[in-house]
């Protein structure tokens, strides 16, 4: 099979997550038989890095078929290729999205129409191909064959597109966050998101310290994924899908509005007539980099757990509050169709009995937030949803002409 692996970063180190990928591909043999090209989907801004930072050059690179850049600085040409093949020039610039890196994953699937790939595996540069298990606070670790259950997928289940399991930490969500909440505050932000989230209830901020989830024996299984209140629910890394699907518009573009996040949320929402699958591919999440000795074969025998929540987790916590918030609008929209706004009214009303107490709790969502409140920034996004729920539709219909294009 001919695969393109892509991974997604910001930042210098992802180099180290990479010959960890190549390490675990060699040891289960997928270099042999399998033809695995690399693309490293890199922005720069976000760590303010130049272009030689993400130069991938160490023993391992050499057993990836080919190594491919897509950069801020590589963009023009894709957007030029699309309105060559009649893409407008404004939909061209937002399927490719110059920063951040969502939407620019389509520009990962146009190399890999391109070069004759079949499936794109793509992973983020928090992810490791491990799993742990946990008893109390002890902790081990246990590597697992994340090409072969994807592989799987698509030889033996005919997928159009698969995502694996996690262990480690589901979202940027620190442990012992609850100890800076009050009760009434904790129940307040989970209230409020559960309106448009698919893993985020009331009780999510109220007992944080098991947040960090360790390997479920039965987990490790193929299944398909049926529609569960709108959408065939997915992950964002570790994620699998068939170029096939992509050129016949069964699957859709990524897509999220500027400046929010969970494109994989969205894509979720659009996979109708995709054939979806679960596999037993199980890696663990670093969501705050507190496990970066794995890259180096050390592995730690006990949970990492701080007294105190520290700035930096904080921080990191507050910044994906603020895509949550950014992308419940549009989720809502695509979820509810044109009654989308008495949701949208009742995540409102509860933001604003929240909101002074969120900005007691967390500081730091203040400077995060850019002094805005929480309903304010929710309002910000509800203003635009109209019109980014129309870009989308557009972006969806320019590209599945192009995708079909003899000429990508």
């Amino acid at each position: 099979m001919d695969i393109l692996f892509a991974i997604t970063t910001g930042r210098a180190d992802f180099k180290g997550t990479l010959d960890m990928m190549a390490e675990n591909f060699d040891y289960f043999g997928h270099f042999e038989g399998n033809r695995i090209g690399l693309a490293v989907n890199y922005d720069c801004s976000f760590l303010g890095l130049q272009d030689e930072d993400f130069v991938y050059k160490t023993g391992y690179s050499r057993l990836f078929q080919e190594v491919l850049y897509i950069g801020q600085k590589h963009v023009k040409e894709y957007v030029d290729l699309m309105t060559k093949c009649g893409i407008g020039y404004g939909l061209a610039q937002t399927l490719s999205q110059a920063t951040g890196y969502s939407n620019k994953k389509n520009l990962v699937y146009m190399e890999a129409i391109k070069r004759g790939y079949d499936v794109v595996l793509f992973w983020d540069d928090d992810e490791y191909p491990l799993a742990c298990s946990l008893s109390d606070d002890l902790i081990s670790w246990l590597q697992t064959d994340i090409l072969g259950a994807h592989i799987s997928a698509y030889t033996d289940f005919a997928a159009d597109v698969a995502f694996g399991f996690f262990t480690g930490y589901a979202s940027p969500v620190p442990l012992n966050l609850d100890q800076r909440f009050s009760g009434s505050t904790a129940y307040r932000l989970g209230d409020a998101l559960s309106v448009a989230s698919d893993v985020v209830d009331a009780n999510t901020f109220i007992k944080t310290d098991q947040i960090f989830k360790g390997l479920d024996g039965g987990c490790l299984k193929f299944k398909e994924i049926e529609p569960i209140d709108g959408g065939k629910w997915i992950s964002g890394g570790n994620l699998s899908v068939r170029v096939d699907a992509v050129r016949k518009a069964v699957v859709p573009p990524f897509y999220a509005p500027p400046s929010t996040r969970a494109d994989d949320t969205i894509l979720s929402m659009g996979l109708d007539n995709a054939k979806v699958i679960q596999v037993p591919a199980v890696i663990f999440h670093d969501a705050f980099g507190e496990y970066r000795s794995l890259k180096s074969k050390s592995y730690p025998g006990k949970l990492i757990r701080n007294s105190d929540v520290d700035t930096h987790q904080v921080e990191r916590f507050c910044g994906a509050l603020k895509g949550w918030l950014g992308y419940a609008p549009i989720m809502l929209r695509i979820r509810h169709g044109e009654s989308f706004y008495s949701h949208i009214e009742k995540m409102m009303d509860r933001l604003e009995l929240l909101d002074a107490d969120l900005f007691r709790d967390l500081p730091e969502a203040r400077k995060m937030f850019d002094g805005a409140s929480s309903s304010d920034i929710l309002r910000r996004f509800s203003e635009n949803v109209e019109t980014d729920f129309r870009t989308m539709r557009e972006c969806y219909g320019a590209w599945e002409i192009f995708s079909r294009a003899k000429s990508i």
